[in-house]
């Protein structure tokens, strides 16, 4: 009888809007927060771990601290924005409440790094060339200021609609299109070669 009502209930919880499910949070309902994490943990621990904020063996432990920040929080959403960026908004906190600690930045490139295939068909020079350029990169994406760097991973690598990025980080969206174009701008420069972010 247990194996009937699991799948019964799971499947009603994929049928349920994430704002309903956060409704469900506030309520006490432990598997409204699993469904969430599993819509949106992949993301969240993308984000952070882009950011730099954290260090890798700390990002598992920041995600799980960014849904037991949304569980708390989850009587205080207002429905102001999507739920998906309330919760990186979440995110987002957490980690600056993280980096006060810290002395140290991770490498916030690294998983861009990671992600390139180690076999390609390129030849040996052009894959040189690449390592070398994804290395000016990270360089350069550790250089820029915080604000800069937040807007980019947001925007151009999370996706994040400028508006929607505008409401995570409580700034007018016309200082997000600003930073973007900044962040751009001091990337391109740094990897053409003048060396500096």
């Amino acid at each position: 009888m247990m194996k009937a009502l699991l799948p019964f209930r799971r499947a009603g919880l994929d049928q349920h809007s994430d704002e309903n499910l956060i409704t469900a949070c506030a309520g006490g309902d432990n598997t409204a927060l699993a469904e969430l994490f599993r819509r949106h943990g992949d993301r969240v621990y993308r984000i952070l771990g882009r950011l730099g904020h954290v260090e890798p063996r700390d990002l598992e432990d920041m995600v799980q601290a960014t849904f037991v920040a949304v569980k708390r929080s989850a009587g205080q959403f207002g429905a102001r924005s999507t739920a998906s960026t309330w919760i990186i908004g979440i995110a987002l906190n957490v980690a600056r409440h993280h980096e006060r600690g810290q002395v140290r930045r991770r490498v916030a490139m690294a998983a861009v790094a990671e992600s390139q295939p180690s076999s390609d068909r390129r030849g040996p020079e052009e894959q040189a060339s690449q390592r070398q350029l994804l290395g000016r990169l990270e360089a350069a994406f550790e250089e820029l200021p915080p604000d800069l760097r937040t807007v980019f991973t947001l925007c151009d690598l999370e996706g994040l609609r400028g508006v929607d990025a505008a409401r995570v980080l409580a700034v007018p969206q016309g200082t997000v299109w600003r930073r973007l174009h900044e962040a751009r701008t001091r990337l391109r420069r740094y990897v053409e070669g003048d060396g500096e972010a």
